[in-house]
């Protein structure tokens, strides 16, 4: 099915690897162009190499960016529309989220520190963005963690951070909702990426095997799976959709997935 995308312009945070790199490769098989950003330079420019041999170079742009500086949320906002075309139709804000601590860990410089690098990201973003969103409409959609709604020790950032954004994102889109402009947040389970390999490492007694033991469905993601949602609802066929904040997680919002027998189930 022909989700409306093709020709269009997108711009995906975090595009290098994981969630970023799955809905880049997601958008453009759908006929878009993409341009992704992450940090460090040498992987964005493998992951930029990697989609323009599968969909043309001419349909791909990588750049390097720190996401929590302002100069370089403009500098790819600028770099997209001189590569790409005088509008902007869909904004992917995605990243890693803040370090994993415990509330009695968090200064105040770590608290302003995660509000500026995440929070503020997409403040930015949709600043510089929003104005090259033409009048046929756009989407801005929104990637943050499903641990806003299950908190768990050491995430407080995290949660912090990601409930400011929904709160961003709900307002926004009734701000901007007569434009033909739609915000949705995507709220992420546990999928098989190397930001969740890292938080493995560093905690052994945990496997992807143990966590997708905990998920009702039996186990955790694929990027693929979370990207083909974000393929359809930044499509302008759901245009009508706007303000939702979705999980991603195989059920692991709605509940732990164990079972208990009754006394005569057996």
């Amino acid at each position: 099915m022909d989700v409306g995308l093709t020709g269009k312009v997108a711009i995906v945070g975090g595009g290098s690897d994981g969630l970023g790199y799955a809905i880049a490769d997601r958008l453009l098989k759908e006929g878009a162009n993409v341009t992704i950003f992450a940090r460090r330079a040498e992987k964005v420019t493998a992951a930029a190499h990697r989609l323009a041999g599968a969909y043309g170079e001419e349909k791909v742009l990588g750049l390097a960016a720190d996401c929590s500086a302002d100069t370089d949320i403009e500098r790819v906002t600028a770099s997209t529309l001189e590569r790409f075309g005088p509008a902007v139709h869909v904004l992917v804000t995605n990243d890693g989220g803040p370090p994993i601590r415990r509330i009695s860990e968090l200064t105040d410089e770590a608290w302003l520190k995660a509000f500026e690098r995440h929070f503020f990201y997409v403040v930015r973003s949709v600043r510089a963005t929003l104005p090259y969103m033409t009048t046929e409409g756009g989407s801005i959609l929104n990637v943050v963690s499903g641990v806003v709604e299950r908190p768990a020790v050491g995430m407080a950032a995290s949660v912090g951070v990601w409930s400011a954004v929904i709160g961003y994102a709900k307002t926004l889109a009734l701000e901007v909702a007569r434009q033909n402009i739609n915000v949705n947040t995507l709220l992420s389970g546990f999928f098989d990426t190397a930001l969740l390999g890292g938080m493995l490492a560093r905690q052994p007694e945990l496997s992807k095997t143990g966590l997708g033991n905990g998920v009702p469905m039996g186990r955790i993601g694929e990027p693929r799976e979370f990207a083909d949602l974000v393929g359809a609802l930044v499509s302008p066929n759901l245009r009508f959709v706007t303000g939702a904040v979705i999980p991603v997680d195989g059920g692991a919002g709605i509940g732990m997935g164990a079972s208990f027998d009754s006394p005569t189930s057996k």
